[in-house]
């Protein structure tokens, strides 16, 4: 951008010619606006103000540059500014800690609005930057709620996301099924909800750069059902009388393992996402309502 003073507008034509030809128009429009937002976030008083004219604070141009960089070899914009939202929720997001998706999003809200009777004890298993436990948490503030992790930095940005959010949620650091949740946590759950890896190792290649040279890989690939079965296991266990547990899948394999937990003593009932996939499964114990 060089030295000379640069105008957002400028800035604009110049984030789009440089962004539109990897991203498309439209997303290389929402990345400038979320880079805004991030940097200057009385950006759109000044674009009303002078009509796009308003000149860029000149420390500005290095870090837009450097943003402009990473978005071009397909770093997340969330591990470039540092945060993302799900919901209404703000949440920081580091290199190494899966980055939640709209998807996830759709289901938790519809999950929250079918629940007649609110949880008093929630398990959130593979709770990564702590998206899913901080919204029930919002969302049921008398409830106890409880989120594990295997990924140290995942647990660490769960504890601060949910500081940062004005709720308390109680953690561990474990591999899920295979180590025993601490002695502290509930032995009968109200909910437990996981959107745990479930995109197979055969669809690597399929998926897009910004997802297999930057997020963890453990948290979104897996092979067979197994964490499934884990989790079946589990609930049919540990759930309260009238308690439902809710995980997310790849919609191909959602058949598969709605039989799979029926195998297991579970009811399990899929559901849809906007796209009309199969996106997310709820279950009971086997006669229960």
């Amino acid at each position: 951008m060089g030295s000379q003073p640069v105008s957002l507008a400028q800035l604009r034509q110049l984030t789009l010619s440089k962004l539109s030809p990897q991203y498309g128009q439209e997303e290389a429009e929402a990345l400038f606006r979320r880079l805004l937002m991030h940097f200057l976030p009385e950006w759109q008083l000044l674009w009303l103000q002078s009509r796009g004219e308003a000149l860029c604070p000149p420390d500005l141009l290095s870090k837009w540059e450097g943003a402009l960089h990473r978005l071009s070899h397909y770093e997340p914009i969330a591990y470039i500014i540092g945060k993302t939202h799900f919901v209404d929720i703000e949440l920081l997001i580091l290199p190494g800690v899966f980055i939640p998706r709209p998807e996830t999003e759709s289901w938790a809200y519809a999950l929250y609005a079918q629940l007649a009777v609110s949880p008093r004890t929630i398990l959130d298993i593979g709770t990564g930057s702590g998206a899913l436990a901080i919204f029930f948490a919002q969302r049921f503030p008398h409830a106890q709620v409880y989120a594990v992790d295997k990924n140290p930095l995942a647990i660490l940005l769960a504890e601060r996301n949910a500081v940062r959010n004005g709720v308390s949620i109680h953690t561990a650091i474990l591999t899920f099924g295979q180590e025993p949740l601490p002695e502290y946590f509930p032995r009968k759950w109200d909910l437990i909800v996981s959107n745990p890896p479930y995109v197979p190792w055969e669809a690597y290649s399929e998926t897009g750069e910004n997802v297999r040279l930057f997020e963890p890989p453990e948290a979104i690939f897996c092979t067979g059902f197994e964490l499934y079965e884990r989790i079946a296991i589990y609930a049919y266990e540990s759930l309260s009388t009238g308690g439902r547990i809710a995980v997310e899948v790849f919609p191909p394999h959602a058949e598969s393992i709605a039989a799979l937990w029926k195998d297991y003593g579970l009811a399990p009932t899929l559901h849809k996402d906007e796209r009309g996939l199969w996106r997310w499964i709820v279950a009971v114990r086997e006669g229960e309502e």
